[in-house]
């Protein structure tokens, strides 16, 4: 809480820079994770996976209370090597299956990056150049977009 409400404000940034990356250090580094949520459920399925989908190792079971327990699968982590603000190509893929989002990449809360991954293979694609603080991605598709990435 500290670190994010006072390290990153722009001013002290400039100010205290070597701090904020020792400080920056000391934070937990996000994940990307795939939950799945199942949407029918049988109560003979108690103990039992209930996840299906072939390219995930993400787990529901069924508890004998009724409850779901989820395990999620991580698709993007790394140390020094975070994905924040995920972004998928919205106006053609919102709502359906999808391949590819991007994201901000981070090292120790530092936006250095931006990350594409493919959320079925697990490859990732990065761009970095010196000096260079990007912000979060939006995607933009091409006008005569053909494939999911293409943007």
């Amino acid at each position: 809480f500290e670190f994010v409400y006072n390290y990153l404000y722009l001013a002290n940034l400039r100010a205290n820079w070597d701090e904020v990356k020792r400080q920056a250090e000391k934070a937990p580094q996000p994940e990307a994770r795939r939950y799945v949520l199942p949407l029918s459920i049988d109560k003979a399925d108690t103990g039992k996976n209930l996840v299906t989908l072939p390219y995930t190792t993400a787990t529901a079971t069924l508890r004998s209370d009724e409850t779901i327990w989820l395990e999620p699968e991580v698709i993007f982590s790394g140390p020094r090597h975070a994905f924040e603000f995920p972004q998928i190509n919205y106006r053609k893929y919102g709502g359906k299956p999808y391949t590819y989002t991007y994201g901000l990449g981070l090292n120790h809360f530092v936006p250095d990056r931006l990350c594409k991954l493919n959320v079925k293979t697990k490859e990732t694609w990065v761009w970095q150049e010196p000096d260079a603080y990007p912000s979060e991605p939006i995607f933009v598709s091409h006008p005569d977009v053909l494939e999911e990435d293409d943007g």
